[in-house]
């Protein structure tokens, strides 16, 4: 999250419009009658508040163009960047504006204005892609769109991630930016435990390993031991250098498994959205290509969880000015394009409540690894959607949670 500091507020209605376009600017807009004491938290409830505003005079996220931030003491921002930078992401993703900062003593919690600049509207009845329209592809690639109820699996990652983040025998770095880590939990009064690793979503661009630490209850309880993996998100990198991270951080997960006493002969992976895309790219990886003394079969297993494995009809979205998708990042970083080394076992999972094209890509993916001679099987989670589908991982007797402890300790 880049911003400058400014003694006075800029003028947001002073902007330039493309021909056919307009600005939308917002009020400025507080937390609420019942103020916060947690500050971070007064900054979310004031931006969604400030988002709404800008999404009710139909603008989105994409269009965001200045955000103007006041508080009562820039030095909180600055001490908890990360935080800020968190609930940003959490509320409009990836799609930061400029951002001014203004210092007011005066103030008892946050203020914030949005503004926004809409492009001409097209042909709203056009196909980008296949037979979806614009709005058609958005919605079949937008969770929140399809479980009203999402605000309340963020508020618990909130809240029952960082409580069980605690319990972490570790934080092991492999890399020297502030996401490259992962935190490692180990199971109680187990000699040499299989590890497995999970990564999270977020569409590349949110969310934290400490949102899902708590996830990581059922495999321990089941003796093995869980790394819960992070990455630096965008648009700070692209997706090949987030894909790379991850691939580092199998990597140092292997060269330090004597160091924390679990088996780095027995490694597996699982991920869930955007994670669900790098589980399945770490599935297809020549790990002797990434580093000459890793062995091939690196990886036991995978479990990408509603992944994302063909990269075009995303580069279709509304999210395409974060992702920035080349044609090359679509042949090379889709996972279906992606020739797997070893017959890697492979579980896929998708919530029977999500949309078809998250059901298409999942079996895409089981197409193209069973033709390269994996075994691949299916974990169904019936009733779930894209969200609760990955909670369910608290839950031991569910089948993606089973199926999950069985790969990893069968390895």
């Amino acid at each position: 999250m880049h911003f400058t500091q400014a003694t006075d507020a800029p003028n947001l209605k002073e902007q330039d419009t493309p021909a056919g376009g307009r600005l939308v600017v917002t009020d400025v807009f507080d937390a609420g009658a019942d103020m916060p004491d947690d500050p971070v938290t007064a900054y979310r409830l004031a931006l969604t508040r400030a988002a709404g505003a800008v999404m009710a005079q139909g603008a989105m996220p994409p269009h965001l163009s200045r955000m103007v931030l006041w508080l009562p003491d820039i030095g909180v921002l600055q001490d908890r960047l990360i935080d800020y930078d968190l609930a940003f992401r959490e509320t409009l993703a990836g799609n930061f504006p400029a951002i001014t900062v203004v210092e007011d003593r005066d103030l008892t919690g946050p203020k914030i204005a949005l503004s926004a600049v809409v492009p001409p509207a097209g042909d709203p009845d056009a196909k980008v892609y296949g037979d979806f329209t614009q709005a058609e592809i958005n919605f079949q690639y937008s969770p929140r769109a399809q479980a009203p109820d999402h605000d309340k699996y963020f508020e618990l990652w909130r809240l029952s991630g960082p409580a069980y983040q605690k319990n972490r025998v570790a934080e092991v770095w492999f890399g020297e930016t502030p996401g490259q880590s992962f935190d490692l939990f180990l199971p109680d009064g187990v000699e040499n435990p299989p590890l497995h690793l999970f990564i999270h979503g977020g569409y590349w661009q949110a969310l934290d390993k400490r949102n899902h630490a708590h996830m990581a209850d059922a495999m321990l309880k089941a003796g093995i031991a869980v790394a819960m993996v992070n990455y630096d998100l965008m648009p700070d990198v692209d997706l090949s250098e987030i894909l790379r991270q991850c691939r580092a951080a199998v990597a140092r997960a292997y060269d330090v498994a004597a160091d924390y006493g679990y088996d780095r002969d027995r490694l597996t992976v699982s991920g869930h959205s955007a994670g669900g895309h790098l589980s399945g790219a770490l599935a297809c990886t020549d790990w002797a290509d990434f580093r000459d003394d890793l062995p091939a079969d690196l990886l036991k297993g995978a479990v990408p969880i509603s992944g994302l494995f063909d990269l075009e009809p995303l580069s279709k979205t509304g999210m395409q000015p974060v992702f920035r998708f080349t044609a090359d990042d679509i042949a090379g970083l889709s996972p279906i394009n992606m020739k797997p080394v070893t017959a890697i076992p492979v579980v896929l999972s998708v919530g029977s409540l999500e949309s078809p094209e998250f059901h298409r890509q999942s079996a895409l993916f089981a197409d193209h690894m069973r033709a390269h001679g994996c075994p691949v099987s299916e974990a169904v989670m019936e009733g779930h959607h894209h969200f609760s589908i990955v909670e369910a991982l608290t839950d031991p007797a569910v089948p993606l949670t089973a199926a999950i402890i069985d790969l990893a300790k069968n390895s």
